[in-house]
């Protein structure tokens, strides 16, 4: 027997060589999880640490934009930043009659009213005005109500304001006045196509201010002091006051007219549903 090893012999020089080769790849294996480890931590006080101070050779955070609001005065940039500047537009509706058919509709009610005619005073304009019409009977103190009607257009073609004047003198005949004061009303609102707003009635009901739009129109009642014309106790005056709004996106008909390009045939054809239409 000699002095070798026992394991001595032809392999065995093999396998230390793969004993040795194990020993290493689990150190290396061990050391990259010891990395991987420590770049974890790493990164996790980096999230958590994230808001506090930064190197001297951390870089700068990136710069702001300018305001592009800047310049601009502080009342026009909250109304351009409102909320409400997204809200849908509203119609606005124009009265679409002719005025001297409504002066003729109210003359019609037992109101008597002037002829639509050009305004004497103002260049460009017409009215129709009613005279200081009387609505039941007197009192004691031969006192009456009355009713003064008054519509002006920019134009023959054009209806702008109604005003309507309420004079309660009599306060056993102010709910005669009132009831004729909205019947005028009605006749105005058939040609407009408009159901008056409740607020409106109640107002001339309880002779109280208000004011709204809808639509585009103006609607005012404006109740006048009685006290300071020493009138008596429950003597009502009011001022009913219809605003139309000045509208310009009517198109004329004749922009309707066939184009240059269009077929003799078609163009003709047009010409001639135009002259029936236009007869009405």
């Amino acid at each position: 027997m000699t002095g070798r090893h026992p394991q001595a012999g032809p392999g065995a020089q093999a396998l230390s060589g793969i004993a040795r080769r194990q020993r290493r790849r689990g150190l290396a294996l061990r050391a990259g999880l010891g990395v991987l480890a420590l770049a974890g931590a790493v990164v996790l006080f980096a999230l958590i640490e994230g808001d506090g101070p930064r190197g001297p050779d951390a870089p700068a955070p990136p710069a702001l934009p300018a305001d592009p609001l800047a310049g601009v005065p502080q009342p026009l940039v909250a109304r351009i930043t409102s909320p409400g500047i997204d809200l849908p537009a509203s119609f606005k509706r124009v009265y679409g009659g002719k005025p001297a058919a409504l002066c003729e509709a109210i003359d019609g009610l037992g109101v008597p009213m002037s002829d639509w005619k050009p305004d004497p005073f103002v260049a460009g304009a017409w009215y129709c005005a009613s005279d200081l019409v009387a609505i039941g009977r007197e009192d004691e103190a031969g006192r009456r109500s009355t009713l003064f009607v008054n519509l002006r257009g920019q134009s023959a073609e054009t209806l702008n304001t109604v005003r309507i004047k309420l004079n309660g003198d009599n306060p056993q005949t102010v709910a005669a006045a009132r009831a004729a004061l909205g019947r005028i009303l009605d006749a105005v609102g058939e040609r407009y196509g408009w159901p008056w707003p409740v607020a409106l009635r109640t107002a001339i009901a309880e002779a109280r201010a208000v004011e709204g739009e809808a639509f585009g129109l103006a609607l005012k009642v404006l109740p006048e002091d009685a006290s300071l014309q020493g009138d008596a106790p429950g003597t009502v005056r009011l001022n009913v006051i219809l605003d139309f709004p000045a509208v310009d996106l009517a198109a004329p008909a004749e922009i309707f007219a066939p184009f240059s390009w269009e077929e003799p045939k078609r163009r003709t054809r047009r010409r001639s549903g135009e002259r029936i239409g236009g007869g009405n």
